[in-house]
């Protein structure tokens, strides 16, 4: 079809309608468009037609085809990136080292199992239940790329120290743990690495080798005694038959309590003594050795050559580490003896009560040396333990029998011998280190003093010759013990039965039953070798024999392989007990269980690292409430319990995989293998767990969980990932509806006028318009968010439909079809088309003023598609305008355009006739009860006033009554199970993780330090926040490292380093030591009374009274403490004076061995690979100085089961964190990140909105002012008061549109959020939509029409069908979301936007324009007089308003 082809051209200039129009297009135009742009696109059409859409297309296909497009980040939508608290997160992330995810930090899972009829959880059969489905979770598996991983590859920690690293259960928290069938998860190699490296290393090794010490150096009874610092405890324990719990004080004692001071200052002398002299010895004996063997006529040279390479292999291995170790079984032999005398004696005297007579049978029978005596005195049975232990290995039954009644090391019949069976194998009776007396080591670097005891007086001769030798040297302790390493054994761990009396003796078989069954047997596969000989050394066996011994029920009553935390608890945790273990369920009645459930809470750990388990956290629907209840007033039901699980991130899980220990075979991973990995398991572990959970025939048990976002993406990042662009349908039928509404609208009877196809095109252009500026904004950085999806395609096209409807209806109006009227209606339609995007896009604008993304990143990406709609609207479719009107003269049928039309064109009146058809609505309904005069009008006019006034007052309730805030239950779809789980978490479990954040302090300041401390405790004794100890704090726990009330000394994984502050030395500047400094500011005390209570949480300040006498007196010498005024102070321990570079030294090695924290960055690249195990790596990496982070413990918040009580919650820390007037600090977590706007939401909304309305009252002025002065009509004066009056108008409007918005909106459930404060700002884009057209109108309207009603009459007989068919096109679109299957888009997109849709509308064509009746005002009269000198106007009497003329006097109005 020929552009061009029936263009009347010039020729039709001079025709009546061309004149008309010619003089009216001349007096409108106000915003100017360059009228060769309309003549190029008439000339032109087909490049126009053209490059946009092809420019766009290409848009919307790179953008939308990039990788990840949808926001599935909360915090990127949610969390404000302006103010104090995005400051201060952005700082820390500035100092995460290179390639750090800033997602950081460990991620959690919360695991709720809640019974579906809200009964107790507690009961055995609902426990069963869960502890099945943590089996079957925990045991998930994912694969990826070839690789299985498992939970162990992604857990925080499955360590219990170094090289254990897959050896150890992955820590979670569990009231399950309450309970001895939690044990499940304890397979063969955790149980092995829990008796080595925590029963063994951590808890009886220490204790044993200082009880040596108590005993011998700290009593008054001690052989080297020093004091009677330890006889008051220790007698109070034999006496009460507590004794075994000697060992747990000797770890619990305080620093400062007397008898500690003894014990440790005690050890640590006698062992670097003891290592000394052992050393010494040897290395004199070897020397003394060496002469031997160098003397060839000495007939022992062979023999000393021999012994060479045995005392070479003796010192080669030769340090602290081994004397430690002689000394631990050295003490463990006298711990027998002393420990199981009174057992001894009562176990003796039972059983010859029965066996007496038995063996006085024997004894006559068989001369056998038996002492047959009935009972046996205390001296006798602490020798007969000693002889015992002194025994030799037994291979037949390795626990032996302590009693005197065997030979031949028990394969004789019983009371045919007086030895014992079984023994270490090595004999330590002798006196300790007596060697050192043959050798006169004292003198030995003395030559002339030196006088060892050698038989010949020359030279040694330890191999048989020596009688002095012989009773000094063979019978020393150390020498046996050490030469036990190099002597080699043949044997084995032997469990068989001990025998009884010989056949035929009286009563054998009964005494042979009685041996059997009371022979022990402490034997396990593990002990090797077990059951088959192998050459070791008798060190090996003796090691093995003293372990048995203390692991036997005699002592601690732990089983190698078998037992675990929950079968052998140490006595840390309150309701527990040495040697005890947790109950069980199983069995058990509800009472008995809800008692369990009654006590204090702890991991496996029994609180020495995770500490006591705030039961709140976990334990969801108490009654009576979390902190009311306890033994003597038990828990009576608890409707739900919550596990956390912490996986760690994807780098932890890069370093996890390569360990050497990996089940499978370590792996090497990249960063972005390592999330896929955690997102595939976060996926896979939450199914898991949840499985069911909408199946009432599931169980009794309810499984919900969430995961968070830390890492990768949890369960709110794949829910926004599926919910954002879950409107794809809606969106459709949307898009479908509006499309079909504006076809059959705009088509025709008559082929040749109508219009369908084009509205079509131009829908579709607005489509292609606005996808494309959304692909723009996807590659400059936007991604799609949830805001985005659910608002701007079912508004902007909706907008952008409407201006389609403005040109069109101004091209349908004119009846001459020449390029020129083309081109002058074009420039004309124009400006309203312009003004309408100028004030959305201004809306638009205007948001970015908020710092919340999901309203700025919406507002950027509507800016743009306003933009990207204008231009098409402006710049593209008015070619295909131009086109559809050559088909209209070329009498071409729509949508058919090969098909010419064969009738004759329409007469005039037949076309003004179809003109008015189009405007039926308006005269049937609207003109009647708006503008025809009459009782109707009054009654219509009061109606809506009073509706108006109606909805204000609601209005005001609803404002002032909305809510803040946006659940979870909300956000999740209720066929969602996380629907389910924030349900339980908001009524039941109301608790999440926070943190606390410091930056840059003088860190080196006590004062500084001390307000720290202060801020800590602050907050944790605020009600939401779960108390915590100070020590917990990394700066207090390092203060007290740099005390004498350091306890790293106690267990060291560094046997040969001390491990406290003292103990390290920075050059010239001394030692890691700190002070004590008074306690001025009201930190919390350490009460040694309240250290063992359950639920206590000690500061770490101390009264004089629990301060160490060393530190007093050095206080008293540096003036800082006088006894006679200071006795009642208290003092908190601190550093001071030190330089920077001293700090960071002292700190690296708080780190580095005690194991110190406090998230204090690390250079990367510097910390050490353990050499014995790669993808593990050491605590011993530099530290960045000065100190710029560092961050509090885990912490908890509670009870935030309302938007107000976490608002609260922010509110009370801040003021004691954020807000502090001297030292900074910062709350983290998800109360903060997502709670935090809901503190000044509010004033966002009133700040926004306000703006808005500033900004449309501003534009709105220009507009008028600009377009009503360009026409010269009236003075500036009066243009300027009726320009300014109409301005107020429309601020009106959108005042009461948005304050009845927000209003109805709150009523219909809608809370302050971001999410609606976009909706609610939205409500004045269409309020100045309609009331800039409708005031601009009525001021322009000619002089001749006098009256305001007849102004309002003049402004609607145009305006009420645009603005109709605007409204129905925008309904349509949120209409569509009504049919949404989540209730969160439901509540915070379309009910807003429906509610703005009829309000606005309501408010601007009918409250406006009744409004309006009442201004009749002259200065409001702007429009033109027909008097005016050179002025033109064909504007009609009002009698001929409805004539045909006057459609075409406004036809280009919009």
């Amino acid at each position: 079809m020929d552009p061009h082809d029936g263009d009347p051209g010039p020729a039709n200039t001079d025709t009546m309608s061309s004149k008309r129009s010619g003089s009216m297009f001349k007096s409108m135009a106000s915003i100017k468009v360059n009228s060769l742009i309309f003549e190029s696109m008439a000339r032109f059409p087909w490049p126009w037609m053209l490059v946009l859409p092809v420019i766009f297309a290409i848009l919307a296909g790179v953008g939308w085809s990039q990788d990840e497009i949808v926001e599935t980040e909360v915090a990127n939508i949610w969390i404000a990136t302006s103010g104090d608290y995005y400051k201060d997160k952005d700082y820390r992330l500035s100092l995460l080292p290179p390639g750090t995810s800033a997602r950081g930090g460990s991620s959690s899972f919360a695991a709720v199992a809640s019974s579906r009829d809200g009964s107790n959880i507690f009961t055995p059969d609902r426990l069963e239940e869960i502890r099945t489905r943590m089996e079957a979770t925990e045991s998930v598996t994912v694969k990826y790329n070839g690789k299985t991983f498992t939970y162990q590859d992604v857990c925080a920690s499955n360590n219990a120290g170094l090289n254990t690293v897959y050896k150890f259960p992955c820590v979670r928290l569990s009231p399950m743990d309450y309970f001895q069938e939690a044990r499940w998860f304890f397979d063969e190699t955790d149980k092995l690495t829990f008796y080595s490296s925590v029963i063994q290393e951590q808890l009886v090794k220490p204790r044993i080798k200082r009880f040596g010490t108590m005993t011998q150096t700290c009593m008054s009874t001690g052989a080297t005694s020093v004091g009677d610092f330890c006889d008051d405890l220790y007698n109070t324990r034999v006496e009460a038959g507590e004794t075994l719990l000697l060992f747990a004080d000797l770890g619990n004692l305080g620093m400062e309590d007397p008898c500690k001071i003894c014990v440790e200052d005690g050890f640590e002398q006698s062992m670097e003594q003891l290592t000394f002299l052992v050393t010494s010895l040897f290395q004199v004996l070897a020397a003394e050795t060496q002469k031997v063997a160098a003397d060839p006529l000495n007939p022992n040279a062979a023999n000393a050559q021999a012994s060479l390479a045995d005392l070479g292999a003796i010192l080669q291995r030769m340090d602290r580490e081994a004397v430690e170790d002689f000394y631990l079984h050295y003490v463990t032999r006298s711990l027998y003896a002393t420990l199981g005398v009174d057992d001894y004696m009562n176990n003796y005297a039972a059983l010859m009560a029965g066996l007496g007579p038995v063996c006085d049978g024997v004894k006559g029978a068989t001369q056998s040396p038996v002492d047959c005596a009935r009972t046996v005195d205390m001296p006798t049975a602490f020798a007969n333990l000693l002889s015992h232990a002194d025994h030799e290995f037994s291979s037949y039954n390795t626990a032996g029998f302590p009693f005197p009644f065997y030979s031949q090391n028990g394969l004789s019949p019983l009371f045919f011998g007086n030895e014992p069976v079984g023994g270490s194998g090595i004999n330590m009776g002798g006196i300790l280190l007596s060697t050192t007396a043959y050798l006169d080591l004292e003198n030995y670097a003395t030559p002339a003093d030196w006088k060892p005891l050698y038989a010949n007086g020359e030279t040694l001769d330890s191999w048989g010759g020596d009688a002095t030798w012989n009773a000094l040297a063979e019978t020393d302790p150390v020498y046996n013990w050490f030469m036990g390493s190099v002597r080699p054994l043949t044997s084995h761990c032997g469990n068989q039965d001990l025998k009884g009396t010989p056949e035929g003796s009286p009563g054998a078989d009964t005494i042979a039953g009685i041996m059997a069954q009371s022979t022990s047997r402490w034997c396990t596969q593990y002990n090797t070798p077990f059951e088959e000989d192998a050459e070791l050394t008798q060190q090996h066996f003796a090691r093995m024999w003293y372990q048995l011994l203390i692991d036997s029920s005699s002592f601690l009553g732990i089983t190698q392989g078998e037992s675990d935390p929950y079968t052998w608890t140490t006595g840390q945790g309150c309701p527990y007990e040495l040697r005890g273990e947790r109950p069980k369920y199983t069995n058990a009645t509800e009472e008995e269980v809800l008692l369990v459930a009654s006590t204090e809470l702890y991991y496996i750990d029994e609180g020495e690292s995770v500490g006591q388990i705030d039961r709140r956290l976990l334990i969801g629907g108490a009654n009576p409430p979390v902190g009311d209840y306890n033994v003597e007033n038990p828990l009576k039901s608890a409707s739900s319990m919550q596990n956390i699980y912490i996986s760690t991130s994807p780098e932890g899980i890069q370093n996890r995989v390569k360990n050497c220990n990996r089940p499978g075979g370590s792996i090497d991973l990249s960063y972005e293998d390592a999330e896929e990995v955690l997102l595939l398991f976060k996926e896979e572990f939450e199914e898991a767990w949840s499985a069911g959970w909408d199946n009432k025939n599931a169980g009794d048990v309810q499984f919900t969980g969430f995961f968070d976002d830390v890492g990768v993406i949890g369960t709110t990042g794949r829910m926004l990932e599926e919910i954002t662009l879950a409107g794809g349908t809606l969106m459709g039928i949307s898009f479908v509806i509006i499309a079909v509404f504006s076809a059959g609208f705009l088509a025709s009877a008559d082929l040749v006028e109508s219009r369908a196809l084009l509205s079509l095109l131009g829908v579709g252009l607005v489509l292609l318009s606005f996808f494309a500026a959304l692909g723009l904004a996807i590659i400059i950085g936007i991604k799609i968010n949830v805001t985005i999806g659910w608002t701007l395609p079912f508004v902007l096209i909706g907008l952008g439909v409407d201006d389609m409807y403005i040109v069109i209806l101004a091209l349908k109006k004119n009846q001459d079809r020449s390029t020129e009227s083309f081109v002058a209606i074009m420039k004309d339609v124009m400006v309203p088309i312009s003004m309408t995007s100028i004030v959305n896009a201004s809306m638009f604008a205007i948001m970015n003023i908020s710092d919340i993304p999901a309203i700025y990143e919406t507002a950027r990406a509507g800016l743009i598609a306003i933009v990207f709609l204008y231009v098409v609207i402006v710049f593209c479719f008015p070619a295909y305008c131009y086109l559809d009107m050559i088909r209209q003269r070329q009498r071409r049928y729509d949508v058919l355009v090969c098909i010419k039309s064969k009738a004759e064109p329409l007469s005039e009146s037949e076309q003004n006739s179809a003109r008015r058809s189009g405007r039926i609505m308006y005269e049937a309904f609207y003109k009647p009860i708006m503008i025809t005069k009459g009782p109707v009008r009054v009654i219509s006019h009061i109606s809506i006033f009073v509706i108006t006034i109606v909805l204000g007052a609601i209005s005001i309730w609803g404002v002032t009554t909305g809510k803040v805030g946006l659940g979870l239950e909300i956000f999740f779809p209720e066929d969602n199970q996380a629907n389910r789980w924030a349900t339980i978490r908001t009524e039941d479990l109301a608790s999440w993780s926070v943190n606390m954040f410091w930056g840059e302090l003088d860190y080196r300041d006590p004062k500084e330090q001390m307000e720290m401390m202060k801020q800590f405790e602050d907050v944790v004794a605020t009600p939401y926040i779960s108390d915590l100890g100070t020590d917990s704090l990394w700066i207090a726990d390092f203060n007290i490292w740099t005390t004498r009330q350091c306890t790293s000394n106690f267990f060291r994984s560094d046997i040969d380093q001390l491990q406290c502050g003292a103990d390290f030395t920075y050059k010239e500047e001394g030692t890691c030591s700190g002070t004590w400094m008074k306690n001025d500011i009201g930190l919390r005390l350490f009460t040694p009374e309240d250290s063992d209570t359950c639920g206590a949480f000690n500061g770490i300040c101390r009264r004089v009274s629990a301060m160490h006498p060393y530190d007093l007196q050095e206080l008293a010498m540096a003036g800082k403490f006088v006894p006679a005024v200071d006795f009642e102070s208290t003092y908190c321990p601190v550093f001071e004076d030190w330089s920077e570079d001293k700090f960071k030294f002292c700190l690296e090695n708080w780190r580095s061995y005690p194991g110190g924290g406090g998230g204090l960055i690390i250079e990367p690249g510097t910390s050490t690979e353990n050499p014995e195990c790669a993808g593990e790596f050491l605590s011993d990496g530099n530290i960045v100085s000065p100190v710029k982070l560092s961050n509090g413990p885990s912490m908890y918040a509670y009870g935030l089961n309302t938007h107000e009580d976490t608002v609260d919650m922010i509110e009370q820390t801040r003021s004691i964190c954020d807000k502090h007037p001297n030292l900074h600090c910062w709350m983290t977590g998800i109360p903060y990140d997502y709670w935090e706007q809901y503190i000044w939401v509010k004033d966002v909304l009133v700040e926004i909105v306000a703006a808005a309305i500033g900004v449309g009252f501003a534009v709105s002025f220009l507009f008028l002012f600009i377009k009503l002065g360009k026409q010269g009509f009236h003075g500036i004066g009066s243009v300027a008061a009726g320009s300014l009056v109409g301005a107020l108008l429309i601020a009106l409007t959108c005042f009461l549109s948005v304050f009845i918005v927000i209003g109805l909106s709150s009523l219909a459930g809608v809370t302050y959020t971001a999410f609606s404060v976009m909706s609610y700002v939205l409500s004045v884009g269409f309020a100045v939509e309609y009331s800039v057209h409708i005031i601009h109108r009525f001021l322009e309207a000619p002089q001749t029409i006098a009256t305001a009603v007849d102004r309002v009459e003049y402004a609607m007989s145009f305006l009420f069908l645009p603005t109709f068919m605007s409204f129905v096109s925008s309904t349509i679109g949120v209409a569509t979301l009504a049919f949404t299957q989540f209730k969160f888009n439901d509540i915070f997109f379309f009910r807003p936007l429906i509610i703005v849709m009829f309000v606005t509308y309501f408010i601007g064509v009918y409250f406006l324009p009744a409004f309006l009746c009442l201004f009749n005002f002259e200065f409001m009269k702007l429009g033109p007089n027909r008097h005016m000198p050179g002025i033109e106007t064909s504007i009609p009497a009002k009698k001929s308003w409805d004539d045909d003329e006057m459609d075409e006097d406004i036809e280009t109005e919009a």
